[in-house]
């Protein structure tokens, strides 16, 4: 029997009132949603899927996912609905992977590459949100029946007099095949299937959502949608009903998305939906935090966590179903290392209690995150930087900022001619002292090979492979004072060899194995070439260093750690659990 997805009848209709109930009345930016345009068969499909991806994990919270499948790539899939050819008809889309940001029409359109996505999503973060959204979301596993509460306050008046609330129906973990998976987006195979990810099964509100016909500032709207989801959407089973989640946004004229959420998914304690860090401008200094959600219908009024030993309170009222941020101890880095070095650093939360109703909980649930993933070179200039450009060079940009100044010094961007070939710059900056060095693809199908730096002495300072460039930076700690002049050299100097991997979602593209995990009496890791291995705890501290892949873990204290494998291919890191 075909299941499909059932919309039932609405339990609650709209609502307009003078009080809200859990969404927030602070004045915000708009969060960013991304609707992207894909199919099983475009052979570029999982660059778009992989840059999203990084995009959700750079920006927890604030960055929000929609693919799409649609068009004749996405033919026979099963993967299509009834919704996707008017949106994409609607987004201009001619060609794939594309997206839309916002449904935002930017100076370069409303239809994106993926290699835009980065640089466009950070505009749209700045940008002011007329109206906040927030939504609840709870599904009974047995029975499937399904509800979702919506609610938006407009913090200023809208530009138009009605907006539209759209609700769509998402699901992940979608097993499957999927074309140049394994070229262009490897880390997401498991066991030879794609992991199909943020894919819209339905619109519940409908093709274009319903309407909200009071956007002035102070206006509150609701409405309830209870609807049951059956064994299937079409030929896609839902084996578990964990794999859904609601996303709601708010347009105006069926474009330019005013602000997005993710629906809390109720019941339960309240928990750390993740952890992330926010970096000073133009220093190298981070605030580390994590988001909590309340999940319970309680207004929660003291939350407390705990991290190596020291306790973070959130003091403030935390409503039923609202989100909230605890900040930890700010974390400021050498920037001035010996040699190179790699300053990612984990932080392990602990959600000790919470009080509500006047009674104290006790959770102990834990949530790790890595920040601070920031690479500092200490090197004597002049410095030469090489890269082979690919087919597009004038998607290729770099450019090296005085941190002291926070200013550009150089920027470049890729000639036409430039195609397939290599190509050095020669950088001399006037003063000694910190730079950052950004590289990006605006494509986001990266080099056709490695690119890195020279120091004066025409030593390596780092290769790096250039396939999965997006956007990448590290920092220079230049020693010498120089000429102050930048210049594109006669003759190219080759790129260095890779000396470099880009951090733990390396590790697996440089099949590199780690086990067991959680560890007991021994720790193995297998890399080709491999020189040396690092067992770190927290703090970044070596507890144990082995030239070998063999490590004896039996009298380390229990927790978590680190390990950094470094091999002939590069530095690859992992988190372990010791039992």
């Amino acid at each position: 029997m075909k299941y499909r997805i059932l919309i039932a009848a609405l339990l609650l209709g709209t609502t307009m009132a003078q009080a809200q109930t859990f969404v927030s009345t602070v004045p915000q930016k708009r969060a960013v949603l991304i609707e992207e345009y894909t199919g099983v068969n475009c052979q570029y499909c999982p660059i778009g899927h992989r840059i999203t991806d990084q995009m959700m994990a750079l920006f927890p919270g604030r960055v929000f996912g929609i693919n799409i499948h649609q068009g004749t790539f996405a033919a026979n899939s099963g993967y299509t609905t009834e919704f996707g050819n008017a949106l994409a008809q609607q987004a201009g889309v001619s060609g794939y992977p594309t997206g839309t940001v916002n449904r935002h029409r930017f100076a370069t359109g409303i239809n994106l590459n993926p290699g835009e996505f980065y640089s466009k999503g950070l505009e749209v973060m700045e940008m002011d949100a007329p109206v906040n959204v927030a939504a609840a979301f709870s599904i009974d596993p047995t029975t499937r029946q399904a509800t979702v509460t919506v609610e938006a306050y407009y913090t200023a008046d809208a530009a138009q007099p009605y907006n539209l609330i759209n609700v769509a129906l998402i699901q992940n973990n979608v097993m499957g095949y999927q074309s140049s998976a394994a070229t262009w987006y490897p880390e997401n195979l498991v066991d030879g299937e794609y992991r199909h990810s943020h894919m819209l099964r339905y619109l519940i509100s409908g093709q274009w959502g319903d309407t909200i016909s009071q956007t002035t500032a102070g206006s509150f709207y609701t409405k309830t949608y209870s609807f049951g989801v059956g064994n299937a959407i079409g030929s896609v089973p839902i084996n578990n009903v964990d794999d859904l989640e609601i996303l709601v946004f708010v347009c105006e004229n069926r474009s330019e998305v005013l602000n997005a959420t993710r629906a809390v998914r109720t019941g339960g304690q309240p928990y750390i939906a993740s952890g992330s860090a926010d970096q000073a401008e133009c220093a190298l200094s981070f605030q580390p935090y994590v988001t909590v959600v309340n999940p319970t219908g309680q207004t929660v009024t003291n939350l407390r966590l705990r991290v190596d030993g020291t306790d973070y309170v959130l003091d403030r009222p935390l409503p039923h179903y609202g989100t909230d941020t605890v900040h930890l101890a700010p974390y400021a880095i050498d920037q001035m290392p010996a040699s190179h070095q790699n300053y990612a650093r984990t932080a392990e939360v602990t959600l000790v209690d919470y009080v509500s109703a006047g009674q104290t909980v006790s959770v102990g649930s834990s949530h790790s995150f890595t920040y601070a993933d920031v690479d500092v070179f200490t090197v004597e200039g002049p410095l030469t930087f090489a890269l082979r450009y690919d087919g597009f060079p004038e998607e290729i940009s770099f450019a090296l900022a005085d941190m002291a100044s926070c200013t550009d010094l150089y920027t470049h961007t890729g000639r036409g001619n430039q195609g397939n070939q290599a190509a050095s710059y020669r950088f001399s900056p006037s003063e000694a002292g910190l730079y950052r060095f950004s590289i990006s693809d605006i494509g986001g199908d990266g080099l056709s090979g490695n690119y890195g730096f020279y120091d004066g002495q025409e030593a390596v300072v780092f290769g790096r492979n250039g396939k999965k460039l997006l956007n990448w930076s590290c920092y220079l700690n230049v020693t010498n004072a120089g000429d102050g002049t930048f210049e594109e050299m006669a003759s190219a100097v080759n790129p260095p060899q890779s000396t470099m991997g880009i951090g733990s979602r390396e590790l697996e593209s440089m099949a590199c194995r780690v086990w067991p995990n959680p560890a007991s009496e021994v720790l193995n890791v297998e890399v080709e070439g491999l020189r040396k291995v690092e067992l770190m705890d927290l703090t970044g501290r070596v507890v144990m260093e082995e030239n070998g892949g063999r490590l004896s873990t039996a009298a380390l204290p229990a927790g978590i750690y680190l390990v950094r494998a470094t091999s002939d291919r590069g530095v690859a890191t992992a988190k372990i659990v010791k039992k």
